[in-house]
C-alpha cells in the first residue's frame, strides 16, 4: 500500500461525483432553455456563460491553490455545485439562470483545477500518463452516470424531458455525495509550501508560455476539451432538430463517456507502445473524422455509433495534454500551469458555444460538428512540429 493511496481514492471518487453532477445538469440547462422557447443562439450563449467566469479566475486560482491547498478548493467547488444545481431546479426564467449557470461553471473549475494540480504535484513525472489516465477515467465514469441518471429521473414527454427540475435535484444530491470521500482521505494543506510573494512571482503567464511546447500543448487541450463541451451542449439541439428523444440523447452522451473510459484504462501502456505524439495526433484526426460523419446522422442508432467512436479518441487527448503541460512545467509553477491550461480550455468553451450557436441558427446544428472537426484538425500540424523539436 502506498502512502498516497488515500488521497488518490478520494480524488477519484470526488471526480466521479462532480462530473456526474455537472454532466447531468449541462444537457438539462439546454433542455430548460428550450422549454423556455429559447433559440439555438441563446443555448450557445449560455454555454459560453458557463465558461466566462472560470476564464477570468484562471490566473489567480493557480496562485491561491499553492497558498491554501488543492483539497480545500475541491471541497469548496463540490459544495457550490450542489448549491447551484439545487437552485437551478427552482429557476423560472433565463435571467435567474444566468447567475446560476455562471456559478456552476466556476465551481466545476475549482474542483478540476484542485484535482489536476493535486495529481501534477504528487505524482512522479514518469507516471503522469497512468495517473492522469486514472483521473480522466473517473471523470468519464461520472460523465457516463450523469446523463443516464438524468434521462431516468427527468422522464420524457417526447423530444423534451418531462421534468428538468427533478434532474437538477438529482444533480445536487450526487454532488453532495462527492463530499463524503474528502473527509476520509483528502489532504487540505498545500502539497508545496509556497508563500504568497513567491506564488505571485511564479505566476507569470508570459514566462510559462515561453516553455518549449507549452502553447502547442494548451491549444491542443483547448481544441479537444472545447469540442467535448460543445457536443454536450448541442447534442440536445441536434436531437430536437432531428426528432430524437431526450432519452436517446442522454444514452448517446453516456455511451460517449463509456468509450472515453475504455481508451483511458491502459493509457500509459498505449503511450509506450505507440509513442506519445503519434498517439495524440492519431486520436485528434480520428475525432475530426467522427465529427464530420456525425453531422450527417439520420437516426439515434447511427449517431450513437459515431459518437462512441469519437469518445474513444476524445478519451486519449484530454489526459495526454494534461501530462504534457505538467511535464514541461517547473515544480513551483505546476499548479499555475494546470490553472492556465484549464483557463485556456474555458476560453475555447466561452467562444465556441456562442459561435456554434450562430452557425446552428444559420445552417443547422449539424454544421456545428463540421466546425468542430476544423478546430480539431487545426492543432495537428503544430503538434507534429513540436514532436520534432
Amino acid at each position: 500500500m502506498k502512502r498516497y493511496e488515500s488521497w488518490v481514492v478520494a480524488a477519484l471518487l470526488n471526480s466521479v461525483a462532480i462530473q456526474a453532477s455537472t454532466y447531468l445538469a449541462r444537457p438539462m440547462i439546454s433542455y430548460k432553455l428550450l422549454e423556455l422557447h429559447s433559440n439555438s443562439f441563446t443555448v450557445g450563449s449560455f454555454g459560453a456563460l458557463y465558461a466566462l467566469f472560470p476564464l477570468l479566475l484562471a490566473i489567480p486560482l493557480g496562485r491561491w491553490i499553492n497558498q491554501f491547498g488543492e483539497g480545500r478548493f475541491i471541497a469548496l467547488g463540490t459544495l457550490v455545485i450542489a448549491l447551484s444545481t439545487c437552485v437551478l431546479a427552482m429557476a423560472h426564467n433565463k435571467v435567474e439562470m444566468i447567475f446560476l449557470v455562471a456559478l456552476l461553471g466556476t465551481s466545476q473549475l475549482l474542483c478540476m483545477t484542485g484535482a489536476q494540480a493535486l495529481f501534477a504535484n504528487r505524482t512522479a513525472q514518469k507516471n503522469y500518463e497512468n495517473y492522469f489516465g486514472y483521473y480522466t477515467f473517473s471523470a468519464a465514469l461520472g460523465q457516463l452516470i450523469g446523463p443516464v441518471v438524468g434521462a431516468v429521473v427527468s422522464g420524457s414527454s417526447g423530444i423534451l424531458p418531462h421534468s428538468t427540475s427533478s434532474a437538477f435535484y438529482a444533480s445536487a444530491a450526487i454532488a453532495l455525495l462527492g463530499l463524503i470521500p474528502l473527509f476520509f482521505g483528502m489532504p487540505m494543506k498545500p502539497t508545496l509550501r509556497v508563500t504568497a510573494k513567491s506564488s505571485r512571482e511564479n505566476a507569470s503567464v508570459k514566462r510559462l508560455l515561453s516553455n518549449p511546447g507549452m502553447l502547442v500543448a494548451m491549444y491542443a487541450s483547448l481544441a479537444v476539451s472545447s469540442t467535448v463541451d460543445v457536443l454536450v451542449v448541442f447534442l440536445p439541439v441536434f436531437g430536437k432538430e432531428k426528432g430524437f428523444s431526450s432519452g436517446a440523447i442522454g444514452v448517446i452522451l453516456a455511451l460517449r463517456a463509456a468509450a472515453s473510459m475504455l481508451s483511458r484504462i491502459k493509457l500509459g501502456k498505449l503511450t509506450e507502445k505507440i509513442g506519445y505524439f503519434r498517439l495524440l495526433i492519431g486520436s485528434i484526426v480520428a475525432s475530426s473524422v467522427a465529427c464530420v460523419i456525425a453531422a450527417f446522422s439520420t437516426s439515434p442508432l447511427f449517431l450513437g455509433i459515431v459518437i462512441v467512436l469519437a469518445g474513444l479518441s476524445f478519451g486519449v487527448g484530454q489526459p495526454m495534454t494534461m501530462a504534457w503541460v505538467s511535464r514541461i512545467s517547473r515544480d513551483d509553477e505546476r499548479s499555475f500551469a494546470v490553472s492556465i491550461r484549464l483557463g485556456g480550455n474555458r476560453l475555447g468553451q466561452f467562444l465556441l458555444p456562442a459561435f456554434a450557436g450562430v452557425i446552428s441558427g444559420i445552417f443547422g446544428a449539424g454544421a456545428v460538428f463540421i466546425a468542430l472537426a476544423v478546430l480539431l484538425s487545426s492543432s495537428t500540424q503544430s503538434i507534429r512540429k513540436a514532436s520534432r523539436e
